[in-house]
């Protein structure tokens, strides 16, 4: 894949350092940003966008890549992942959502649009998980809101604000 541009949002610097250089033995012309402010508007044939950069969400981070580049094949990878954020993401433009840890051929073959094998895992999902997952997708439907998702869970601010501290 030669020739090809790919834009890493990634907040580790660590990682997107190492991703950079992978893509970049591969081929690819690689554009890192480290936050939504970083990145350069410019056409991109693919991106890599984590999904939680400090407190900003990959999701906002899509749609910002989608409206100055339509034809972007936008993968989403994070260590967080839920039903309701790889829901929202594939909404809003995304091609594939990954979850860490994750190697370098999956990523290329998420990217190209071709089937990637979600991880097995041999644990039911705990309680807790499952609470998370439910935060996330009702974050996503009140659009982030904090105050309106608190609302709509029967919770007080703080109580959500809490739990979202607590949350891996």
């Amino acid at each position: 894949m030669s020739n090809k541009s790919i834009l890493i949002v990634e907040d580790d610097n660590r990682l997107r350092k190492s991703l950079a250089l992978e893509f970049d033995e591969r081929g690819y012309e690689v554009t890192e940003a480290n936050s939504l402010e970083n990145i350069p508007q410019k056409s991109y044939d693919y991106a890599l966008v984590d999904l939680r950069l400090g407190a900003l969400s990959g999701l906002k981070v899509i749609e910002h890549i989608k409206a100055f580049s339509l034809r972007t094949r936008i993968v989403v990878l994070t260590g967080y992942g839920s039903i309701a954020t790889a829901v929202e993401a594939i909404k809003l433009g995304a091609v594939n959502y990954l979850t860490k840890p994750t190697d370098m051929e999956k990523i290329e073959r998420a990217l190209r649009g071709e089937s990637v094998e979600a991880q097995e895992s041999d644990q039911p999902i705990t309680l807790s998980q499952q609470e998370h997952e439910y935060i996330e997708y009702m974050l996503a439907q009140n659009g982030g809101n904090i105050t309106k998702t608190a609302k709509a869970l029967g919770l007080h601010r703080q109580s959500l604000q809490r739990k979202l501290k607590k949350m891996p």
